[in-house]
């Protein structure tokens, strides 16, 4: 039997049938594989789920209710059975070593709780050259502190809790830094493991606005975090 590494794969989806079998097939294809595959489809209106499911027994695909990103990746992690945890946006795709090169981290380094990678965005096929904006500087590779390049320890989530369901954007950068707080130990591989696509339904392209003030809402968390545990410790 082929070694298998003991990650878990969440891929939340919605709406998402244009792309989810390419960011499946990146999963299935890693040189390590992966312990299983959990799609969550979170209200899609689409042929999403009938995409998952063509998969077969490779790929376990569940249903919920439209609830946001973070209750989808929560659903996916309470499914999990990996002692890693890794997630994949349905958009996306992982290059065939990711799986392989975080887990040896794992291995090497027993106080590590996440570890990230390098990522490149590219272009989707379908947006026309004279959509395409932005110049060769978005196309470099960039230090991906994002869930597409994230694997954690699956105790860790019980260490600094699961993604806030109450976000629509920005669930992800909340929960970085709330793992921070909380002490975690983290690396930032060099190498790329993910490739970001760029197309005409990006959330960040569609509602900018909503994504800047997602960001900018994360930072303005941490700050007050940040503060209240500096007045806790001047407490006599």
């Amino acid at each position: 039997m082929a070694l298998r590494a003991d990650v878990s794969c969440v891929i939340p989806v919605r709406d998402g049938e244009r792309y989810l079998a390419g960011a499946i097939e990146s999963a299935l294809a890693q040189s390590l594989p992966l312990r299983e595959v959990i799609v969550v489809d979170d209200g899609s209106t689409d042929c999403s789920v009938e995409v998952a499911r063509e998969f077969g027994v490779r790929v376990r695909c569940v249903q919920q209710d439209p609830a946001g990103p973070g209750t989808a990746r929560n659903r996916g992690l309470a499914l999990a059975g990996g002692a890693l945890i890794a997630f994949l946006d349905a958009d996306d795709l992982w290059l065939p070593q990711k799986i392989a090169l975080q887990a040896a981290r794992f291995e090497a380094r027993p106080e590590l709780d996440l570890c990230f990678g390098h990522a490149v965005n590219f272009w989707s096929e379908d947006v026309p050259p004279e959509r395409r904006d932005g110049g060769a500087a978005l196309l470099a590779s960039w230090p991906g502190r994002s869930c597409i390049t994230l694997m954690t320890r699956r105790s860790t989530f019980d260490n600094v809790g699961g993604f806030d369901p109450e976000l629509a954007f920005g669930e992800d950068l909340d929960w970085f830094q709330r793992a921070e707080d909380a002490g975690c130990i983290s690396e930032v591989l060099p190498d790329v493991l993910a490739r970001r696509r760029l197309h005409e339904r990006n959330l960040s392209r569609l509602r900018p606005e909503e994504s800047r003030e997602a960001v900018l809402r994360a930072a303005r968390d941490l700050i007050a975090r940040r503060r209240a545990a500096a007045r806790d410790e001047t407490r006599p």
